[in-house]
């Protein structure tokens, strides 16, 4: 678990329910917390690396209204080099109400430019990933339109 958080009544709209910017916002959130928990939180950036999103996908599987707790799980599906592919459940109870899948580079903010992360958090990441290898995380890979025949379990 790496985020839970009660839905704001700002977080809804016309429709009565959350709004899909929040999704990508509460899966941020996911991802701070999981940077902490590899030892790439407040810290580290001061040092002058983090992590960039460089793509996310969504997946809106069932409604989250206001006043309802959202918990979000991590997966990492890869933690490499330089790239780190993370797959987010919110869940709303026992029901899976989203999935975010997300790319992240490793990035020196001195140039800009992505790099490889410091030893320690590559380890740590590595730790991870070693855990998470193998278990399912159905929807991963998917893009907007893609048939879910073409889509790998």
């Amino acid at each position: 678990i790496t985020a839970a958080r009660q839905v704001p009544t700002s977080w809804t709209d016309y429709n009565g329910h959350m709004n899909e910017t929040h999704y990508l916002e509460a899966a941020s959130l996911a991802t701070d917390r999981f940077m902490e928990l590899i030892g790439a939180g407040p810290d580290y950036i001061a040092q002058g690396r983090s992590y960039f999103t460089v793509e996310s996908h969504v997946r809106y599987l069932d409604e989250v209204r206001s006043g309802e707790t959202l918990t979000i799980t991590t997966q990492v599906l890869a933690g490499q080099g330089k790239r780190l592919h993370l797959f987010h459940r919110l869940w709303r109870g026992e029901t899976l109400a989203a999935t975010v899948e997300t790319m992240l580079l490793h990035t020196d903010l001195t140039t800009r430019r992505s790099s490889l992360p410091d030893l320690a958090v590559a380890d740590a990441l590595g730790v991870w990933a070693s855990r998470h290898a193998g278990l399912p995380a159905e929807g991963a890979g998917r893009f907007v339109g893609a048939p879910l025949s073409s889509v790998p379990a």
